[in-house]
């Protein structure tokens, strides 16, 4: 692992009050020593002056970490300086030319990962803690960050090595296997209880990786039912134009809406009709691609018209199954804001006064709440759901041939389900395992 020096931005573009630098390498106290009007000292946040020659480029708060006490493990140091931009770029190219070059995406946690600071599952945690849109995916990825989810596979792979000692020493030492139905019965037993255990995790895994996911919203509707006007009322900004001309909507654009503690993606799209436009056509079928890549759907209706019998058509043709019926323009008919209950449910609002609205939000809520997540369930990915479902399989293979007495076999089907659970932790990780790991992180992390 190289240890030269990096540095990155660890705080959002953007003007601020404060905004953070982060340093890390071998010997960068000494590299850096030109760069401060005082000299730091361990894990002490110190005021000085960031000098580039004679001119002042900035008046900070630095904190030096010596190795291996830090983030990454090696000397890394942390600057609090005033959050404007043109600040902590001038103190990064001044980094630069002291020999510190600009980090990778990621490559901050990745080194700690390397320096054995964190493992493989809690790397990943520090991303899924970074972008979790829920309270519930939040307390998830603590629970992986906090070594929860370690402890389990450890547990596992500890068992799976305890049958396999057994089970080498019985092909190994045969002589001295004086009862081998006992310890048939006892690996079965302990083959068993693994699989037990192993179910357990998977499950509160495939639940993990649910709340890895963003709830997504697509609002579908006629021409001018107020589509754009809905989105713009909800985001609280003028996101979409709006006019009174059919089709000013001719693709599909997400944003992300925060709903109490929750984010979610919201799409508006163009509006759904018969249209000779090639562009509008186009427009629609992104509409219709929208709505079947979302979890869930608004469909809007003019309430001065109603729910038409090509509303109804348009819903059935798609198999809209997770809908809502939102009824707008009651400024317009003097209806009242409210909720029907039914299947699907109908709130009846007006975009253009806010009347209601607030129940839209009220209803997304409704979609996602539930009872606060077991301490056991885990903001768990893809991969690691793979590699336990693979360790599973051949825990199952293991299973049945320990009845038919071939330890040379079972042997080897313990020993590649240990392999596939220990690389959820980055037992023998491949580079492009990690590439793909550490570059979806940010640069600063």
């Amino acid at each position: 692992m190289n240890n030269e020096a990096i540095c990155a931005i660890a705080t959002p573009p953007g003007t601020s009050a404060l905004g953070i630098i982060r340093v890390s390498g071998a010997n960068i106290k000494k590299l850096m020593s030109p760069v401060f009007s005082k000299e730091l000292k361990d894990r002490t946040a110190i005021l000085v002056n960031i000098c580039d020659g004679s001119e002042l480029i900035d008046n900070v708060i630095s904190i030096y970490y010596a190795s291996p006490r830090s983030y990454t493990g090696e000397d890394t140091i942390e600057i609090i300086c005033h959050g404007n931009q043109i600040i902590l770029n001038s103190i990064i190219q001044l980094l630069n030319r002291c020999g510190v070059r600009t980090a990778q995406p990621g490559e901050f946690t990745k080194r700690a990962f390397f320096n054995n600071k964190l493992n493989l599952v809690q790397a990943e945690a520090v991303a899924d803690l970074i972008s979790a849109s829920n309270k519930k995916a939040l307390k998830a990825a603590n629970n992986s960050l906090s070594g929860k989810f370690l402890y389990e596979i450890n547990s596992i792979c500890d068992d799976i090595l305890t049958i396999r000692s057994e089970v080498e020493a019985i092909i190994n030492f045969p002589e001295d296997d004086d009862v081998p139905i006992l310890n048939q019965t006892r690996i079965f037993k302990n083959v068993v209880s693994v699989l037990s255990k192993l179910e357990s995790l998977i499950d509160s895994s495939e639940q993990g990786i649910t709340m890895n996911v963003r709830p997504s919203y697509a609002v579908i509707g006629k021409p001018n039912s107020g589509k754009s006007s809905f989105i713009n009322n909800l985001l609280r900004t003028d996101a979409s134009i709006v006019t009174s001309k059919k089709g000013t909507t001719r693709d599909s654009i997400t944003y992300e809406l925060t709903v109490d503690d929750m984010v979610i993606n919201i799409t508006d799209t163009a509006g759904i009709h018969v249209t000779d436009d090639e562009i509008e056509k186009e427009g629609i079928l992104r509409s219709i691609k929208s709505a079947s890549s979302s979890d869930n759907i608004i469909y809007l209706i003019d309430e001065t018209v109603g729910l038409t019998p090509e509303d109804k058509a348009f819903i059935e043709d798609n198999n809209f199954s997770d809908y809502i019926l939102v009824f707008n323009k009651i400024d317009l008919t003097k209806n009242s804001p409210k909720i029907v209950s039914g299947n699907p449910r109908s709130v009846y609002v007006s975009a253009k006064t806010g009347d209601g609205m607030n129940l839209i939000k009220e209803v997304i809520k409704d979609s996602y709440q539930s009872a606060d997540i077991s301490e056991n369930i885990f903001l768990a990915r893809n991969r690691h759901l793979q590699h336990l479902q693979d360790g599973q399989g051949y825990l199952l293979n293991s299973k049945d041939l320990v009845n038919e007495g071939a330890f040379d076999l079972l042997a080897e089907e313990l020993r590649l389900s240990h392999l596939a659970i220990s690389a959820i932790i980055g037992q023998n990780p491949s580079e492009d395992l990690l590439s793909e790991i550490f570059t979806s992180f940010c640069i600063g992390k």
